[in-house]
């Protein structure tokens, strides 16, 4: 008898492993079983029910936050990105400047080169803040790919021959730039883009 289209088992074995089967997948449709995965079942409900919850009490809290809502108005920073910044970093406008912001993040690319070489991927150094850096990489792919503004500094990037993710995190850099602009202005983002595709923003970065 064959089990998987190329090997054999005698009758006898294919017999018993049939037989064993039943036994065992039988056994998970008793009382005990069901009763398990009910209680299962009820504690997803509640956990899901908790994060429903929490992200409620995330959004009300971020409402009443005037440089939170601020940062919203900056595509790719949703309201889950924004409280997270605001949780993390605390009063932004604090930095210096934001290459200050920028280097507490960690944001600085790190490339190897040799004579022999080319490099074909970058990543960033290992200073900053590694969990806070992580959290932006979705945000900044979003904002690359929704905000005029961010993808016209990522394709000029790409266009001058800079490996992709090198760009990513030139463009990381360039929204945190933004972030502590809105943040040290307490005013909305409004870029702007030109007829030549150079941007450049309300918001003095």
């Amino acid at each position: 008898m064959g089990y998987d289209g190329r090997h054999q088992v005698g009758e006898e074995l294919a017999k018993q492993l049939i037989q064993t089967a039943r036994i065992s997948v039988g056994k998970h449709h008793g009382p005990a079983y069901r009763r398990q995965v009910q209680e299962f079942c009820e504690d997803i409900s509640t956990l899901r029910n908790r994060v429903r919850e929490l992200d409620d009490d995330i959004r009300g809290t971020l409402k009443r936050h005037e440089t939170g809502m601020l940062l919203t108005t900056i595509d790719g920073i949703g309201e889950t990105t924004a409280a997270r910044l605001v949780a993390e970093l605390g009063d932004i406008a604090k930095f210096e400047s934001g290459d200050a912001l920028a280097a507490f993040v960690g944001v600085v690319p790190s490339v190897s080169h040799s004579g022999k070489r080319t490099p074909t991927s970058a990543s960033t150094g290992r200073i900053g803040d590694a969990r806070l850096r992580a959290k932006l990489w979705m945000p900044t792919l979003a904002a690359v790919k929704f905000n005029p503004w961010l993808r016209a500094f990522y394709d000029r990037l790409i266009a001058r021959g800079k490996l992709p993710k090198v760009a990513l995190t030139a463009a990381m850099r360039k929204l945190l730039h933004a972030i502590y602009s809105v943040a040290k202005n307490r005013r909305a983002f409004v870029p702007v883009l030109s007829a030549t595709n150079r941007t450049t923003s309300q918001i003095p970065c």
